[in-house]
């Protein structure tokens, strides 16, 4: 029997790949899963016996990487696993999954042999022949170290590498293809997370960079304690799949439509360290407190609060119309005639001139109507989310930081900060001003 007289199901059954038939892995976020070297039909074929309504299901590439990705008893699972069957089974479509090395992942795609690679970083090179999809993900990636005592020796102790120092990463790794884009020509590629770790504490890799997630995962299965490495932060990289072209072509509202309901199914916060909120508290509340004191906004602000109000019901049909235009990626009326006015031309003069750390700016009014905006948000009414407490006026010499969140009406991760503005004839709290921090851009060691 050819392999077009076969249907779907009995194809990936004989042991050409392991997959789930239908829409994601269900509510566990688990996905059968089979070797590269399994996929032995060429792509061509499996088109033709997917074919007749059919047609959309994609071979999916990816490697091992916990906790984005790990095996479980045979399955895979893990968060970027979670968020794609969420995201794949809000739009319809089935997929099965291939683990092998990054780098013939990337292979099997450019060569047509899959239809998509997760998790990969932003990459020109692989621009060529595929297209990213929204993050799902973010990196932070750190230099790690093998800590030494005091009066350890070690030839030119840095907090980070200089031009002398032993390079360390994984093979095919998107660290790995970074460091090269960076300069760094003489790196250590190690062919696993056990033996990068093995490496830096042997003192054949000087420092390494990695995920931290991953390599606090890696650290723990080794039975190695934090005391044992010095981290020191380099920068947050969103980590996205990439999909052919070819396949885009066939379905090109395919990565729309997935795009579109990622932002619904990313659930999980990354918690921002002290540290990273010291530098917030630091380096940037004092402008956001700074802008929510301005005698010019103030104005603008008691503009838009002398404008007409709503009552509770028509602002719940508001909110309504404005989130489903949002994600049709239109704009409501009330959403178009906020844009408009003079305080949202002000938030994005502010916007705009932050240097790429601030993503978005908008002010609420005590009832929780955004009154105005440097873009779109994602909802109108802010009155049941927790930075509505910013204004009540026992909070009014506070500010609100919250975690890390991927915030889809600006495509970036975001940590928002919240705090009241003061009406300096009664010392009252009269409206809230958020702002979107960049942590990508706002969080780098240059910044």
């Amino acid at each position: 029997m050819r392999p077009k007289d076969i249907g779907l199901r009995d194809v990936f059954i004989r042991g050409l790949l392991t997959v789930l038939l239908g829409c994601g892995g269900g509510a566990t976020g688990e996905i059968p899963v089979a070797s590269a070297q399994e996929l032995a039909l060429p792509v061509e074929e499996v088109g033709q016996t997917i074919g007749d309504g059919m047609d959309t299901f994609l071979i999916l590439q990816t490697n091992l990487q916990p906790p984005y990705q790990e095996l479980q008893d045979g399955m895979l699972s893990g968060y970027s696993i979670a968020v794609l069957n969420c995201a794949f089974d809000r739009i319809g479509i089935g997929y099965g999954l291939a683990v092998a090395p990054r780098l013939r992942n990337r292979e099997m795609v450019r060569s047509g042999r899959a239809d998509g690679f997760f998790l990969a970083r932003l990459s020109a090179f692989m621009d060529e022949y595929a297209v990213p999809s929204h993050p799902l993900a973010l990196e932070k990636w750190v230099w790690i170290s093998k800590r030494v005592e005091a009066d350890e020796p070690r030839s030119g102790l840095r907090n980070k590498p200089g031009d002398m120092s032993a390079v360390g990463a994984i093979l095919g790794s998107n660290e790995a293809e970074w460091l090269l884009e960076e300069g760094y020509a003489d790196i250590n590629r190690a062919p696993s997370f056990s033996s990068l770790v093995s490496q830096v504490m042997a003192g054949h890799v000087e420092y390494a960079l990695v995920d931290k997630q991953s390599f606090e995962a890696a650290r723990t299965e080794l039975g190695l304690g934090s005391e044992n490495f010095e981290l020191r932060f380099e920068r947050y990289a969103p980590l996205v799949v990439y999909f052919s072209k070819v396949y885009l072509q066939k379905i090109p509202n395919m990565l729309n439509d997935l795009n579109d309901n990622l932002e619904f199914c990313e659930t999980v916060p990354m918690n921002l360290e002290p540290w990273e909120r010291a530098a917030i508290e630091r380096d940037q509340l004092p402008s956001i407190e700074k802008l929510a004191g301005a005698s010019e906004l103030i104005t603008k602000i008691r503009t838009e609060l002398d404008g007409a109000t709503y009552d509770t019901e028509t602002r719940k049909l508001l909110d309504v119309e404005w989130i489903a235009k949002v994600r049709n990626g239109d704009i409501s009326l009330a959403a178009s005639n906020i844009l408009e006015n003079d305080l949202s031309q002000y938030l994005r003069e502010f916007q705009q001139a932050s240097g790429g750390h601030v993503a978005e700016a908008f002010v609420f009014n005590l009832r929780g109507e955004v009154i105005g905006m440097n873009r779109v948000t994602s909802d109108f009414d802010q009155s049941d989310e927790t930075k509505f407490q910013m204004t009540d006026n026992l909070n009014r010499g506070h500010a609100q930081i919250e975690d890390i969140l991927f915030d889809g009406s600006t495509r970036s991760f975001l940590s928002q900060i919240t705090v009241p503005v003061i009406d300096p004839d009664t010392g009252n709290v009269m409206a809230a001003l958020t702002v979107g921090l960049d942590v990508s851009a706002a969080l780098r060691p240059e910044s």
